[in-house]
């Protein structure tokens, strides 16, 4: 019985033990295989089928495992995916050399397989009748317009032969293989990916399988081949080979480290995608080149947040293309400058390393404003390299802070004196701001209020208000917003104003006594009435005097008094009287007495 249980206890031990030993292989037929410890694949082998590394724990490969097209690894967040010295080798892949470049030339070298023969070049698409797509080989030049193939008598003894392409043609043209035909049909066939070429950048059209990294991925003196690479942890290549393999992916979280190694053969025009805010450290290292960047940082939108509805938004050299245009935010001030959309790409790159090696940022600005009768508000920014952005304009706060009259007590159809205090408190200037005044929910009569403010300052404007009804009445004052910023009214101006004391209008009462200038009018009336009749009677008389003759005057009758006439002769009495009637007199005399 113990013997029984002793067996059946190293049965179940030796089970054990056997269980990883067997899963340490790439799954085959399409199946699943869940890894929820350490794993290592040392040995060659083929993997048709979908592996999940799981937190915590990690593959290890270390052989040449052949990928069947369509398998993948996915590694979870706290997984680890690492390729030391082993490769992951697509084994069904279509590439491509792009030969309408400007001096694009392959180089064939099929070794020693007959005498001569026959080179055939496969194009991806048949090229346009009437294109020029001209290849030379040697002294041979055909014209590629209209067909997909096009071939050459050449020497197969292992002789070099150089093929050189000269296009006038703008559809991208990529050859697919090199073929040599010989000794009644044999062939041998070299790809893109094998063929020396210069100025022909490789390109592959599809992945063969697919990494996707949550977790970290690591290949370090390796060979990966035809992968489609997604990274959302750190993806780390050193001194390996990526060939067909790009783009590399990385998330907005990844943190991606590529040295001393060689990445060739991209799907599209970069090496390295990096999304939004993912880092990354390229160093000494060989990318597909030409046309091809070692890396770009693509921005999934581009945003702006703004502190002014439908204000208006001018764009400068914006993205890869360096684009202009100019827009309006919308009700709540925010606008999207550049959605997502494989059309708008261009303008969502932010930073990017081309073939050669040169790092190149955007320059663009972007500025926002407003225009209003108070001025022209506006901020100009560098454009951020984020999906986000926000620009808050500085303006002005326009608040009436007191209304001040000079009196509490006014006579009705008078007016009363006073002054506005305005004040500035916010960061940009205010120019010829109106102050309107209020009197009773109507607009009162006063002078003519007008301002300008910088930032920070308050100033005393003098009013005049008339009133023309009795009773105690008040002042509202407050700035007269214009039109253009109702949409931030509550951002510019206290719409509220301030409010005076009360006054009191009263009718004046009426007295007897009139105002002195009443008096003086009277007075100078008086006297010039005076001197106008004074002047008159003067007139008058000498017009009298001058008009009277003394020849027609009526005689004078004298009593004959003897003493009275001898006085009058002899002068005697020398009196005025006497000289009178002696004048009077004369007319009297008779002629015997002259």
């Amino acid at each position: 019985m113990r013997t029984t249980d002793r067996l059946l206890a190293v049965a179940l031990c030796l089970l054990l033990v056997g269980l990883p030993l067997a899963a340490a292989a790439p799954p085959q037929g399409g199946d699943d295989l869940v890894i929820s410890d350490d794993e290592v694949w040392d040995e060659d082998a083929a993997m048709d089928g979908h592996v999940i590394v799981q937190s915590n724990a990690s593959l290890t490969v270390n052989a040449n495992i052949s990928m069947a097209m369509g398998s993948s690894i996915t590694v979870e967040e706290g997984g680890q995916l690492v390729v030391t010295n082993g490769a992951l080798l697509s084994d069904d892949l279509n590439a491509g050399l792009m030969v309408n470049n400007p001096y694009a030339s392959l180089s064939l070298n099929f070794g020693d397989l007959a005498d001569s023969g026959v080179v055939q070049l496969k194009f991806d698409h048949v090229v346009a009748e009437g294109a020029k797509m001209e290849v030379t080989l040697g002294d041979q030049t055909v014209n590629a317009s209209g067909v997909d193939i096009v071939q050459f008598d050449a020497p197969l003894d292992g002789t070099n032969l150089t093929l050189t392409f000269d296009s006038y043609y703008f559809t991208p043209t990529y050859v697919l293989w090199a073929k040599a035909i010989y000794g009644g049909g044999n062939t041998e066939t070299a790809y893109a990916q094998t063929i020396e070429a210069t100025n022909a950048p490789l390109y592959w059209f599809q992945s063969g399988f697919s990494i996707h990294a949550h977790g970290d991925f690591t290949a370090t003196s390796s060979n990966i081949l035809g992968a489609d690479i997604h990274c959302k942890s750190l993806c780390r290549i050193d001194a390996s080979e990526l060939t067909g393999s790009a783009p590399i992916d990385a998330a907005t979280t990844a943190s991606v480290v590529v040295l001393d190694s060689i990445l060739s053969g991209s799907r599209t025009d970069e090496d390295i995608v990096l999304h939004d805010e993912a880092s990354i450290v390229y160093t000494n290292n060989q990318g597909t080149g030409g046309s091809t960047d070692a890396w770009i940082r693509l921005l999934s939108q581009r945003t702006l947040s703004t502190n002014l509805p439908r204000g208006s938004v001018d764009v400068y050299d914006m993205g890869w293309g360096a684009a202009d245009w100019n827009d309006l935010t919308d009700d709540n001030g925010d606008l999207v400058l550049v959605d997502a959309g494989p059309t708008t790409e261009h303008k969502r790159i932010v930073e990017w390393m081309d073939g050669e090696g040169v790092v190149h940022q955007e320059n663009a600005q972007i500025t926002v404003s407003i225009t209003s009768s108070w001025g022209v508000y506006s901020k100009t920014i560098d454009a951020p390299g984020t999906t986000a952005a926000t620009v808050n304009v500085d303006l002005p706060y326009v608040d009436v802070t007191a209304v001040s009259p000079e009196t509490s007590q006014a006579d009705v159809n008078r007016s009363v004196s006073g002054m506005v205090t305005v004040t500035n408190t916010g960061s940009a200037a205010a120019d010829a701001v109106s102050i309107w005044c209020y009197q009773g929910g109507d607009v009162a009569d006063t002078t003519n209020l007008a301002v300008s403010l910088q930032p920070g300052e308050t100033k005393d404007v003098p009013f005049t208000w008339y009133g023309y009804t009795a009773g105690a009445e008040s002042l509202t004052c407050s700035p007269l917003l214009p039109a253009a910023l109702n949409d931030i009214a509550d951002q510019v101006v206290n719409a509220d104003g301030s409010t005076s004391g009360a006054v009191e209008w009263t009718y004046a009462e009426e007295v007897e006594e009139a105002p002195i200038i009443i008096y003086v009018v009277v007075v100078v009336g008086f006297v010039g009435l005076a001197f106008f009749v004074a002047s008159q009677a003067r007139k008058q008389q000498k017009d009298y005097d001058l008009h009277d003759d003394p020849t027609e005057a009526a005689p004078v009758e004298v009593e004959d008094d003897p003493e009275q006439s001898a006085t009058a002769v002899d002068g005697d009495d020398g009196s005025d009287e006497s000289e009178g009637e002696a004048s009077a007199s004369i007319y009297d005399l008779n002629e015997a007495d002259i």
